[in-house]
């Protein structure tokens, strides 16, 4: 057998670079892994934010559906129980969207909230009370309701809303 001699140094060399590679590629991998914990991580609170905004939007909803709610009612005590018990945790959950926006959203999405909120307070609240003077619609026919209230305020608080929240969602 005869014995590689490799010139003084070359040694060192070889495994200062094979050192030096082994770095570079530990470096390189925990960059990776770093900069996808990140994007995981944005992604993840987009979605929080837009479940979150949704929720929001979907307690208003629930609200300009109350007058409909009310027209379809049996005309008992009882579903007047339920629906005034109903009507109440939608308030709720409002209030407690409201609140969330305004601690956790930028501050033109929680005014536009507060807007959104008025403008359906006024609209689904007068229609509230004019459907609790009318009397119930009992018959399958007359569902669904052919006159609606007016949603003009609410729309277009809406679309200004759902702007701002997009805008905020995929930025």
């Amino acid at each position: 057998m005869t014995a590689i001699h490799l010139p003084h140094g070359a040694a060192e060399n070889w495994w200062a670079g094979e050192a030096a590679a082994t770095i570079i590629a530990a470096v390189i991998a925990a960059v990776v892994l770093v900069v996808g914990y990140f994007v995981q991580q944005g992604r993840a609170r987009r979605e929080r934010r837009a479940q979150a905004y949704g929720e929001a939007v979907r307690a208003i909803e629930d609200y300009l559906e109350a007058p409909f709610i009310i027209l379809r009612r049996d005309g008992t005590r009882v579903a007047q129980r339920q629906i005034t018990d109903h009507i109440s945790a939608v308030q709720s959950r409002i209030a407690f969207h409201r609140a969330e926006l305004a601690i956790y959203a930028a501050q033109p999405i929680s005014k536009a909230y507060a807007k959104l909120e008025a403008a359906a307070r006024a609209e689904a609240g007068a229609a509230m009370s004019k459907a609790w003077r009318e009397k119930p619609i009992t018959h399958g026919k007359k569902v669904p309701i052919g006159s609606r209230y007016s949603r003009e305020r609410s729309n277009v608080a809406l679309a200004r809303l759902v702007k701002l929240m997009r805008t905020d969602v995929y930025r």
